[in-house]
């Protein structure tokens, strides 16, 4: 039961954050809370859990525990920086239903749940960065956003029908699969904002919207991404001219977003922008992983969007941070940034390393093996393109921050710790004291007030270094994830409930033992214990060999024989 805990836990938050908006400091209040709530129960799922709703089941399994735990940890890092940078007034309660409709859609074993719960998790997101503003620009974004989820919506249910019904007559059977995989990478690829479909989502880095880009652009993506994967190999892995079309039309999408979406963020001089065209780029190896059609993309996909969604919920970070602290977003003015923030130029190089790697990384091969399975192979250098110019815009970024300062810089608050008259303090101190032995009581109360005096201005004198923390916080886990800490690669070889019904996880123990993989038995041998959480061994091979529709009771991973007969019926 603890995943409906956590459930339970994010929709309730999410009321209270909602009845509380008109109060500001109880609603800030009642936000961290909430979501210091949702992150304690994501931290308690049992991997081995199971629950009933209805005729809705839901599995927890490793993998969807680490992404629920990675999502509600940058959540609440991000509202920390919200109190320090600009408190975004519906992020916490948006994030919270967002956190809800995912953790459904990842844990169901019911396709046709998972999808309509994929597509609801975009409904908090868009409606936050909907508020119609009396500016046109705000009106723009308003309504570019609800066209967005109105695509998102239709494109996801019509994937989920054409796949689930079994009753289609039709000459070419593969055709209607082709349909299926079209419409949803292109749910996919409208919510992440790919190229050419990234015009809403440059609307919303002018838009104001600071943190809130988070949940559009980052979270949401990563979600659906891991539901249209569980359909990947098993469904779409038939041969066919329609299919092949179709792939070749998503590895065009996925090609032109990773190219054109580093040359967008070097071209741009807002810094919000290049973040925004950042994420875009690397939401073209979420599409490759579709047009993939190969287990073996599997588990390296999910390594990805698990560190998909700290790396850019840290970079989204970052930007606030440093408009804030500078007052202004344009690089042209922020020149010699580096020099009044070093702790923020520790966190962009953390995010680097988190979002490239190096070779030999768990990041950088789990990339490689995407660009590898994804496209053909004369067109493999890609990925090496891709890696050049996302150094190239970040390196930009550092190069100007070592720049002589300009004035705006030179004026704004530098984030590395200062006390605030610490000489003065003593004295006052000192008198307070020598006073109390005369007045008593009064004097107690005039030393307890100079002192929290003094601590409420050192707070407020160091909220630029207690925001930069907080982004390097983020940066750091975000590295930590991505070269396999916090079990972040073991987690990503278990899959989540819905890879059993699709028959693309390894078996149908993996949920029962908390998404662990387990050996598959041999002719020679009896099958052998179920592996432990933290075991890596054989967890490779059953990824290449899905288990057949009579070992799991799952659909076989060789749709030629059993998925493609079912619709032509």
């Amino acid at each position: 039961m603890t995943i409906i805990a956590f459930i339970v836990v994010c929709v309730f938050g999410m009321l209270l954050g909602l009845l509380a908006q008109p109060f500001a400091r109880l609603s800030k209040l009642v936000a961290i809370g909430s979501v210091a709530a949702a992150l304690t129960a994501a931290l308690l799922i049992n991997t081995e859990d199971t629950a009933t709703v209805g005729e809705v089941q839901l599995a927890a399994t490793w993998f969807v525990a680490s992404f629920l735990r990675a999502l509600a940890a940058s959540c609440l890092l991000l509202c920390l920086i919200g109190l320090l940078t600009g408190w975004p007034e519906r992020l916490a309660p948006a994030a919270l239903a967002v956190l809800a409709a995912v953790s459904v859609s990842i844990s169901s074993t019911d396709p046709t749940v998972a999808v309509a719960a994929a597509a609801a998790a975009t409904a908090p997101a868009a409606l936050v960065a909907s508020r119609i503003r009396s500016t046109p620009l705000g009106a723009t974004v308003g309504i570019a956003e609800m066209r967005t989820l109105a695509l998102v919506v239709v494109a996801s249910l019509l994937a989920g029908a054409t796949i689930v019904n079994t009753n289609w007559n039709a000459d070419d059977t593969t055709f209607v699969l082709a349909l299926a995989f079209l419409v949803l990478a292109a749910a996919v690829a409208v919510r992440s904002g790919a190229v050419p479909f990234h015009v809403p989502a440059a609307l919303l880095s002018r838009s104001g919207e600071g943190l809130g880009l988070v949940l559009s652009l980052v979270w949401i993506p990563t979600g659906f991404g891991l539901v249209a994967l569980s359909w990947n190999a098993s469904i779409f892995g038939v041969p066919g001219d329609w299919l092949d079309r179709a792939v070749a039309t998503v590895q065009l999408v996925a090609v032109s977003t990773l190219i054109l979406g580093a040359v967008g963020a070097m071209l741009h001089d807002e810094i919000e922008e290049i973040a925004v065209y950042s994420i875009v780029q690397d939401t073209g190896f979420i599409l490759l992983a579709l047009t993939a059609r190969d287990a073996d993309a599997a588990q390296p996909a999910r390594l990805w969007l698990l560190v998909f969604v700290i790396a850019k919920s840290a970079l989204v970070a970052w930007v606030a941070t440093a408009s804030w602290a500078f007052e202004t977003s344009n690089l042209g003015e922020l020149r010699g940034w580096l020099r009044r923030a070093p702790l923020l130029g520790l966190a962009l190089v953390a995010i680097v390393a988190a979002t490239i790697g190096w070779p030999g990384s768990p990041v950088f091969e789990a990339r490689g093996t995407l660009v590898e399975l994804g496209l053909p192979e004369w067109a493999r250098f890609i990925g090496l393109a891709a890696i050049l110019l996302s150094l190239a815009y970040y390196a930009r970024l550092l190069a100007v921050g070592l720049l002589p300062p300009t004035a705006i810089v030179s004026r704004a608050g530098a984030d590395w710790p200062r006390l605030p008259r610490l000489p003065r303090l003593r004295d006052e101190t000192a008198d307070v004291i020598a006073a109390a032995e005369e007045t008593g009581t009064e004097a107690h109360r005039s030393l307890h007030f100079s002192v929290r005096h003094r601590l409420d201005a050192a707070w407020r004198l160091n909220r630029p270094f207690e925001a930069s923390l907080l982004v390097l916080v983020t940066a750091a886990l975000a590295v930590v994830v991505a070269f396999g800490g916090f079990s972040g690669t073991d987690a990503s070889e278990s899959g989540i409930a819905l890879d059993q019904t699709t028959g693309l996880a390894p078996n149908a123990a993996s949920i029962d033992d908390g998404g662990a993989p387990t050996p598959e038995p041999t002719a020679e041998s009896t099958p052998e214990p179920t592996a432990s959480p933290g075991s890596t061994a054989s967890v490779n091979a059953p990824l290449q060999q899905p288990p057949t529709a009579s070992e799991s009771g799952a659909p076989s991973a060789t749709p030629v024989a059993s998925t493609v007969p079912s619709i032509g019926n």
